[in-house]
């Protein structure tokens, strides 16, 4: 137990938590991790089918179930809501929970607007309470460790990067009466934040994007189910193929510099870094060892984690970094205006998408 943890148990209560959502994101690691931490309780969960509220609360040893939001902060006064309902009803669920003075943290995107992020902000300020969103993938293992090559100067200049996305089909295409076939932009708007944020992690001021769409699937629900996305920063762009038709999950990001390029393997949580200056045996061998040598070493790492319990993945440590802002008052993982930059220019692809396709 870390001494911030004791010295807060010797004086208060834990955290109440009360979720809001009890669907499979919920369930597989929102509140898995609620588990794990030290110094919270989660009092209660809540969703607008009753039964599926129950089965979470049985499944996870949790007292008090709720179908109505407003009677569960009103009876349990949590400290922490936590929103894992679509992107639609974020903002009207927020600025309830805000309202009665409770910390929030939410799955991405923030909302489907840059001013109703406006209207969140502005009312955990007045409030004086906090306000993270869930941009994952920006906590895996790879991505945190890219970052640090980066600032340490090891692939030289960011010039820009890539990403594959993809999602497997009966995970995502094919279930016909999904929430997020009726997002503004449809499946694009459902994954396309975490692409969205990626890139921002490593391009300033993002000003321009471009979309390709095209159809394979014979999915009347889903207009396309390919898509390429282009974004322009003042300093690189991001390309991005986001594809749905696979029956597979796959997620790389390169990131390419003056110096090297790093390749992040989501699905082996491996970093590689790849440097070749010159196209001749010896440097091809050396690269080629090197290569070899970092899988290995990662992989090993991996197994290592795996086998003691330290191997985490991107939610686990937003929410733990969360809980620990508010105990402690550390900087928050992801702030809320990182989620509403990142909606910004998500607006920007839905338009371009509606203006370029009229889906």
């Amino acid at each position: 137990m870390r001494e911030w943890e004791f010295e807060y148990m010797k004086d208060k209560k834990p955290l109440k938590i009360a979720v809001i959502g009890c669907g499979l994101i919920a369930n597989a690691r929102h509140l898995p991790t609620y588990k794990r931490i030290k110094n919270v309780e989660v009092c209660a969960v809540c969703d607008v089918n009753e039964t599926i509220a129950k089965k979470t609360a049985t499944d996870f040893g949790i007292s008090n179930v709720y179908a109505d939001v407003s009677k569960m902060l009103s009876v349990e006064e949590p400290d922490i809501i936590d929103i894992c309902v679509p992107p639609q009803v974020h903002t009207s669920v927020a600025l309830e929970a805000i309202e009665n003075n409770c910390n929030v943290i939410m799955e991405k995107p923030m909302a489907l607007k840059t001013s109703d992020c406006d209207l969140m902000l502005n009312a955990a300020r007045k409030k004086g309470v906090k306000l993270c969103v869930n941009h994952n993938y920006l906590f895996y293992h790879p991505f945190i460790e890219a970052k640090k090559l980066i600032a340490d100067g090891a692939i030289g200049d960011f010039v820009g990067m890539r990403i594959f996305l993809s999602t497997p089909k009966p995970d995502m295409i094919d279930l016909k009466d999904h929430w997020y076939h009726k997002l503004p932009g449809g499946v694009i708007g459902e994954t396309g934040p975490h692409v969205t944020y990626m890139s921002q992690a490593f391009l300033k001021n993002i000003h321009n994007v471009d979309i390709y769409a095209k159809k394979f699937l014979d999915h009347p629900w889903a207009p396309f189910d390919e898509f390429r996305l282009e974004y322009e920063g003042d300093n690189g762009f991001s390309s991005v193929i986001l594809s749905y038709m696979r029956n597979c999950w796959t997620a790389n990001v390169e990131i390419f510099g003056t110096e090297a390029e790093l390749h992040l393997d989501f699905n082996n949580m491996l970093v590689i870094r790849h440097q070749l200056k010159e196209l001749s045996y010896m440097p091809l061998a050396r690269s080629s060892m090197s290569t070899i040598s970092q899988i290995m070493g990662g992989t090993a790492s991996n197994v290592f984690n795996v086998i003691t319990g330290k191997q985490k993945v991107g939610t686990d440590v937003i929410i733990e970094r969360f809980v620990d802002s508010i105990l402690n008052d550390t900087p928050l993982p992801v702030t809320g205006d990182d989620g509403r930059e990142t909606v910004r220019v998500m607006e920007m692809i839905v338009n371009g998408y509606h203006e370029k396709y009229g889906a």
